[in-house]
């Protein structure tokens, strides 16, 4: 598309929209009186004093006929928690907070954190703090059952998808396809 054209289509596009604008404007201007009656209209709908004092007399009843069942008692002393609620995160070792205070400031903290983040997250916090820690919490208990391998080598494909016999032959009722051709008809035969 040439640029003539392009600006020849943006002027039409301009055209049209400007064409759409005034109709939009003559049909406002034309049912201008009749749209603010309809704004400015008091609604005509309005619930009758008797029937607001019907429901609000069936809704008393209601609650007072409702079935009430006897609260069950507690102990009236409330259990006193001696340890803060707070703390989700179990508490650091004494030999690993003195990481922050060898180095310069700013190498004792990054010390620290580094070795902070190579505990395991069930190491560090009492329960899973949120729903992406349910898949990894306390993998390590399982992964010390399964047997380990020299050199890292373990045959999970061979030992999950092979079978134990090897390849088996063909079924009994499976027959080779039938070979068509030009020179060799099935029917003839």
């Amino acid at each position: 598309m040439s640029k003539a054209e392009r600006v020849a289509m943006g002027d039409y596009w301009s055209n049209m929209i400007e064409k759409e604008a005034a109709l939009r404007l003559m049909w406002f201007r034309k049912n201008e009186q009749r749209l603010n009656e309809i704004a400015n209209k008091i609604p005509s709908r309005k619930v009758p004093d008797d029937v607001k004092e019907k429901m609000k007399q069936d809704r008393i009843a209601a609650f007072q006929t409702m079935k009430k069942y006897p609260r069950i008692k507690t102990e009236d002393t409330v259990p006193v928690f001696e340890g803060n609620l707070q703390e989700i995160m179990k508490p650091v070792d004494p030999a690993m907070k003195k990481l922050i205070y060898t180095g310069s400031n700013k190498d004792g903290r990054v010390n620290y954190l580094k070795a902070r983040t190579r505990l395991l997250p069930e190491d560090r916090y009492y329960f899973p703090e949120c729903s992406s820690w349910d898949y990894g919490w306390q993998m390590w208990d399982d992964v010390k059952k399964v047997p380990k391998f020299g050199f890292g080598r373990q045959q999970i494909i061979k030992d999950s998808f092979y079978r134990r016999r090897g390849v088996e032959g063909d079924p009994e009722w499976y027959k080779e396809p039938a070979h068509i051709s030009p020179t060799f008809c099935n029917t003839c035969r």
